[in-house]
């Protein structure tokens, strides 16, 4: 299972790079939440790698068997492939998760979505991280009100990666990019953009404070 699990993650990987940065893709790598707090992930990249294509269905064929042994392990509907398409040379794989602790624990990567205290009881260590408000203004998380109430984002990702974070409230604050050398850019009043800019195998986290 380890190796099928690797082997996942490394297609996602390629599909996920492949999409970004060269204008082919229909769109950005997005993760966004449902109506029941489930985690959709919507991956994007290009059929046609440097030496080889990838087939939608061998894909799918794959990706459904990693789904099958997951749920086999954890609990029925935990993770579901729902789409695997092909439009315009570039494939569309969409993913959903019944939790945050899923979308981690099939990917192999940090998800967390909680309030501000719960982050920091789970070893976070959010004085840390310095953050920057959406008018523009660093502050420091000591300053913030009502831990307990006020919902954090934190998501690993790897170098080279961008993701489309659409969050189900109003983003609040960021990490500020030099934390990081990742690059957070507010779209809109809930979403955010990850672009994550460290050195070459380098995985790194975001944080993200909506309410």
């Amino acid at each position: 299972m380890r190796r099928a699990a690797g082997i996942l993650g490394l297609t996602i990987l390629l599909l996920g790079l492949a999409g970004c940065g060269g204008g082919q893709a229909p769109e950005t790598n997005t993760l966004s939440f449902g109506k029941d707090g489930e985690i959709i992930h919507r991956i994007v990249g290009n059929a046609d790698q440097n030496y080889y294509r990838i087939e939608p269905s061998a894909l799918e064929e794959f990706a459904a068997s990693r789904v099958e042994e997951y749920c086999a392990e954890n609990g029925e509907k935990k993770v579901a492939l729902e789409a695997v398409e092909e439009k315009g040379g570039s494939i569309v794989m969409d993913f959903k998760y019944a939790s945050p602790e899923d979308y981690s624990g099939f990917n192999h990567r940090v998800l967390y979505v909680g309030t501000m205290a719960g982050a920091s009881d789970e070893g976070y260590e959010l004085e840390a991280v310095p953050f920057v408000s959406m008018d523009g203004k660093a502050s420091e998380v000591g300053y913030i009100e009502e831990w307990d109430k006020k919902r954090m984002f934190i998501l690993e990702t790897k170098s080279g990666e961008e993701m489309l974070v659409n969050l189900p409230g109003k983003t609040l604050y960021v990490n500020q990019s030099a934390h990081s050398g990742q690059e957070l850019t507010l779209v809109g009043k809930k979403s955010v953009k990850i672009s994550n800019q460290e050195a070459d195998g380098t995985m790194s986290l975001s944080y993200i404070i909506y309410e």
